[in-house]
């Protein structure tokens, strides 16, 4: 209209096939129940698993209750495991990013890498690139920054 594009950006997702490959189907019943699978994993699991998937490409893929459950161990489970420590060694004090301790400098320094990377990929409108560094962001804080901190 009026010498414009009518719009910026186009999101085109692929379509999420069964376990075998085939189309998902009422008929053939070859899908995991969508709340079943919510309620063992949880939302973000689920959400995590689509988004850092070729399907936000527009390209198909094979939903896997097994990359679902791999999702949910190494990112959501770390991620609830690595905030239950905190919970439960917390001090009364206020963070700060201004810490002499250098794992802290170099966490700090990962979670600010994390933050360009992810807004630079979501800017792109790469959402699967996006989500790639966060997992490898969950890795660091629990393996080595949590682990070496104790």
């Amino acid at each position: 209209l009026f010498g414009e594009a009518p719009y910026r950006n186009v999101i085109v997702n692929g379509i999420i096939l069964a376990e075998d490959g085939q189309k998902m189907s009422k008929r053939l019943k070859n899908y995991p129940d969508p709340m079943d699978m919510a309620n063992k994993y949880g939302a973000d699991a689920i959400r995590y698993y689509l988004m850092s998937s070729p399907v936000v490409r527009g390209e198909d893929i094979s939903f896997s209750e097994k990359g679902l459950d791999e999702v949910y161990n190494k990112i959501i489970a770390r991620l609830n495991n690595v905030y239950a420590l905190y919970e439960l060694y917390r001090g009364g004090e206020e963070g700060n990013d201004r810490s002499e301790n250098i794992l802290d400098r170099w966490i700090i320094a990962r979670l600010r890498e994390l933050v360009g990377e992810t807004s630079a990929a979501m800017d792109a409108y790469e959402l699967d690139k996006a989500s790639k560094p966060i997992a490898d962001f969950i890795d660091d804080l629990s393996t080595w920054y949590l682990r070496r901190s104790r």
